[in-house]
């Protein structure tokens, strides 16, 4: 809460309560990140989920596992934007992508998928909640590598996928705070970053 716009309301003795943030929709915070962000951003959003579509599409895997890791791509395309809008990941879409994943994996009929997206899933979110607690990152980073990790895993088949998945994020995130000299940055594009380029290298190019 800032300044007076925001004040409590008054009780029977005086006191005053906190007012409640308005819960939105994500839904409502998607579109508000669109509305309130710059054609940039706007256009990345777009590059990167057609980036998405395209990996997914070069992936030699079954067509379920193909169109799950496409979908999911661009989910977390969308998450990482409202990430960099409002430095908060939105978590219905980051379950959403986890089903989307483990459903594909488990219509895939291929035990090797499923397991590997588990262990993915488990790899990811155990390094950065390792990170989470050396660095302070949010919860919601840690969800949405545990949704990289997996969908790493099951598009590659892969226990390498979900540890380089995590590394490319963090070369990337390391290496734009260097660049534009800030600290304190949203993850969710890096994120985005080291599920693209770990499909590139045991997905596509393998």
């Amino acid at each position: 809460m800032h300044g007076s716009a925001h004040r409590g309301r008054t009780n029977d003795a005086g006191r005053r309560r906190p007012c409640r943030a308005p819960v939105r929709s994500t839904a409502d915070r998607i579109g508000i990140a669109w509305h309130h962000s710059r054609p940039l951003a706007r256009h990345s959003l777009i590059a990167a989920s057609a980036t998405s579509v395209t990996l997914a599409s070069m992936l030699h895997s079954a067509a379920i596992v193909a169109g799950t890791t496409a979908t999911v791509g661009v989910l977390l395309a969308i998450a990482a934007f409202v990430d960099a809008h409002e430095r908060r990941l939105p978590n219905r879409l980051l379950a959403v992508a986890l089903a989307v994943t483990l459903v594909g994996a488990v219509l895939s009929l291929a035990g090797v998928v499923v397991v590997e997206a588990v262990v993915g899933m488990v790899i990811a979110g155990a390094l950065m909640l390792c990170v989470r607690l050396a660095r302070g990152v949010g919860m919601g980073d840690v969800k949405m590598a545990v949704v990289v990790g997996a969908s790493v895993g099951a598009s590659t088949t892969t226990v390498l996928a979900a540890p380089t998945a995590i590394a490319s994020a963090a070369f990337a995130a390391a290496t734009y705070g260097f660049i534009a000299n800030r600290r304190q940055l949203p993850l969710g594009p890096s994120l985005w970053f080291g599920w693209a380029v770990t499909l590139v290298a045991f997905g596509v190019m393998s």
